[in-house]
């Protein structure tokens, strides 16, 4: 349906009446009241969800690197590779409804190209090897690889439904310019609010504006695997065989601190809820001691605590792991 209010940002909201009151919402962004969502949509229909195509989008890389093929037992490698991407949709879900539900934006359904989910902007790769014949010339090597790269994109987003689109967790996050610019339920909830932002690199160098969909990076990430292999005789004339252990994350068999990963990770929609949504001050019915009528106009804020990146552990990528293999050449 058409938008039935602007939000203190600009963006359009779609909640009815009840939907704008802050005595309506609590701080951890329950609503109440008969407060609800898409209130103008045509109530014959649930969804509809139609896919359009888009010309915007691109990415561009470039690749710089040196290496030293063996010699004297010895190779090595490094290069470096820079990554530009931006996308309208990551397309991350097998479904049109969280298609369409995990892009964070600004205003619904925008045709807006921002910075990819899958953009890796710095990435180092490193090999080193040594080679050394123990047995005749059944060769042994010994190879470290080294890969550091950016952290995962990530967007700050309300926690909750935050435009009355009924889609909760996908709203940019409107940041104050500074204490009064929104209203808060209590003095320690704002107090909190704002320790957060000024510890918080990104959301205290944008004050006064919405932020940039995956504008963030979770933290960098250091891995190194080994691998060392051993060619043995086949059981025929020029039959060789070739085994090899891989230790996967070695950094962290030496210490369990090395080599995690912590990721705003794609179960958020690689989205960080910052606040929670509580309605626009002067639309209360009652007296509301938090939003004076000087206040009008101000989005109310719930604060409970920010999510935080989680330990990425799917598959094992947090963990050392041991892979062996297995060759037969004739």
């Amino acid at each position: 349906g058409a938008p039935t209010r602007i939000a203190p940002d600009g963006r359009n909201m779609y909640y009815n009446a009840a939907g704008y009151r802050p005595l309506n919402f609590n701080a951890f962004g329950n609503s109440s009241g008969g407060a609800s969502g898409r209130a103008g949509r045509n109530l014959s229909f649930d969804q509809v969800l139609i896919a359009k195509p888009t010309s915007l989008g691109e990415s561009q890389q470039l690749t710089v690197g040196l290496s030293r093929p063996m010699k004297d037992n010895w190779s090595w490698s490094f290069s470096y590779t820079y990554t530009n991407a931006e996308e309208v949709s990551p397309l991350t879900s097998s479904t049109s409804g969280s298609q369409w539900g995990n892009t964070a934006v600004y205003q619904v359904n925008e045709n807006r190209a921002s910075t990819s989910d899958y953009e890796i902007k710095d990435r180092f790769l490193g090999t080193l090897t040594y080679r050394h014949f123990f047995f005749d010339n059944y060769k042994t090597e010994f190879g470290l690889v080294y890969e550091g790269r950016t952290g995962r994109n990530f967007s700050y987003v309300f926690d909750n439904d935050a435009n009355g689109d009924n889609r909760f967790g996908n709203d940019l996050l409107y940041i104050p310019t500074g204490p009064g610019d929104v209203r808060f339920g209590s003095a320690a909830e704002e107090a909190a609010f704002w320790a957060y932002v000024e510890g918080d690199d990104y959301l205290r160098s944008h004050k006064g504006q919405v932020a940039e969909r995956n504008g963030n990076t979770s933290p960098w990430v250091n891995n190194f695997d080994l691998r060392i292999s051993q060619d043995l005789p086949g059981f025929f004339e020029g039959n060789k065989v070739q085994i090899w252990l891989d230790v996967l994350n070695v950094g962290n068999m030496i210490n369990k601190k090395w080599g995690q990963i912590e990721e705003v990770d794609f179960g958020n929609g690689r989205a960080l809820g910052v606040v929670e949504y509580g309605g626009i001050c002067g639309t209360d019915t009652l007296p509301n001691p938090a939003c004076t009528p000087a206040n009008a106009g101000k989005y109310m804020y719930g604060w409970n605590a920010a999510d935080k990146p989680a330990l990425q552990d799917q598959n094992g990528q947090s963990r050392w792991a041991l892979q062996l293999g297995l060759r037969y050449e004739f």
